[in-house]
């Protein structure tokens, strides 16, 4: 029950608990539904630590007020999805890769699968398997490698007629050349047969992504807030438009009579026990949530407090540690929720990255690793840019130990072509 509660958002929890009480007689809503991330606030015992002067990325005089972010484009849209269909780990980062590198209408045509499979050192096998999943996700003919393969997805999913498939499969040329009567003599088809054909082809949508107000519309809420108070800096829960819940009084009479009928009491007894469960399973993610926002909080603290640029090196393993709970919880904290401060909303996936090979045992992360990846790239020759042994050797001396293949893949991560595409003549 937790594990399926931790990774809801505050919307889908909202629906998960209304369709609770409306199976189980024991549950019912407790007032007016919603509450004040002030209330919470008031709840949570110790400060994470006391808020420095000056500028920093989370400090702010006043509280500030629970706001809705924009809503997410039709892309951020579909990476939600893809985050709570049940990927792990590893193939939600193959799928954003993919969704990253869809083009505006939702088309893989720039970059080949195979590219970004070599690019994330996995098989293509396994590139292929969270393609397909991507493609059941979202709408009809999404991440199709270009217009045919784009028809085909779509009238593959409307299950449509063999021989209006076969035309979009083997006369896709002669389909847009107009050529009908090559296609009706090398099918068999009559005119009737045609003209359905073309008329089902002619609705198909030749933009997957683009118009989609009929697809799955979010807006990031913030589930935990980071809030100054007093000088303190606090985590709080944003309860707001959640149902608060209690046990039923009059069920609970019914439970308890002397005389009630034993098979009613044992069919009671159940929705009694699956209540106490669901109570218990809401109160523990709200516990799990704060305790991994406040351990995200005190292992990013210079971040929070302007010292880095960049959020430090953090895996999960160590917020695992940190809170006892098991590293398969913390990733579905972490997905989809997201935490407001007094200048934005992070997702919570954002503060964890990998450890940048480094010689000094400095704490530098990947994205420091980017960072300055980058800046020896605008910084070079134009004339003769450096290859990828050259900015090798030349992290090597910032120390950074990594390989030379290490640079080549954050170089294309960074939308960065090799050194012969970067050559300008002078």
């Amino acid at each position: 029950m937790l594990a399926r509660l931790s990774g809801l958002q505050q919307s889908d929890l909202e629906r998960a608990i209304l369709e609770e009480v409306e199976k189980n007689p024991f549950l019912e809503i407790a007032g007016e539904i919603g509450s004040t991330a002030e209330k919470e606030l008031r709840e949570t015992e110790d400060p994470i630590w006391s808020a420095p002067r000056g500028k920093g990325h989370a400090v702010n005089a006043e509280l500030p007020e629970i706001q809705q972010a924009q809503e997410l484009d039709f892309f951020d849209q579909l990476l939600i999805q893809i985050r709570e269909s049940g990927l792990s780990d590893a193939d939600i980062l193959i799928a954003e890769e993919i969704v990253g590198n869809l083009d505006g209408d939702g088309f893989l045509s720039d970059t080949p699968l195979e590219n970004i499979a070599y690019k994330l050192s996995v098989p293509m096998e396994t590139a292929e398997r969270v393609l397909q999943h991507i493609r059941k996700l979202g709408p009809p003919g999404i991440a199709a490698r270009d217009l045919q393969e784009c028809m085909l997805l779509q009238l593959r999913e409307q299950q449509e007629e063999s021989f209006v498939t076969a035309i979009v499969e083997r006369h896709f040329e002669d389909l847009t050349q107009e050529r009908f009567e090559d296609i009706r003599d090398d099918l068999g088809l009559d005119a009737e047969q045609m003209q359905y054909a073309l008329a089902r082809i002619a609705k198909l949508n030749p933009r997957p992504a683009a118009g989609r107000d009929d697809f799955v519309k979010r807006s990031i809420i913030p589930d935990l807030i980071l809030r100054e108070k007093n000088g303190d800096l606090y985590i709080a829960l944003n309860d707001t438009g959640t149902p608060h819940l209690q046990l039923s009084e009059t069920y609970q009479e019914m439970l308890n009579r002397k005389d009630g009928d034993r098979r009613t009491q044992q069919y009671l007894n159940r929705f009694r026990q699956e209540a106490d469960w669901f109570l218990r399973a809401i109160a523990q993610r709200k516990q799990s949530m704060l305790a991994v926002a406040q351990s995200i909080v005190r292992r990013q603290r210079d971040y929070f407090s302007g010292k880095r640029e960049h959020p430090r090196p953090m895996v999960m393993r160590e917020v695992a540690a940190d809170t006892g709970l098991d590293i398969s919880t913390v990733s579905r904290i972490v997905n989809g929720k997201y935490l407001q401060t007094a200048n934005r909303n992070y997702e919570l996936r954002y503060f964890f990255s990998e450890r940048a090979g480094r010689q000094d045992n400095t704490e530098r992360s990947t994205r420091d690793l980017e960072r300055d990846l980058q800046a020896l790239i605008d910084n070079e020759d134009k004339s003769q840019p450096l290859s990828d042994e050259q900015l090798q050797s030349a992290l090597a001396q910032n120390a950074y130990h990594i390989a030379r293949r290490t640079v080549a893949k954050y170089r294309e991560k960074l939308g960065i072509p090799p050194s012969r595409a970067r050559r300008k003549q002078s």
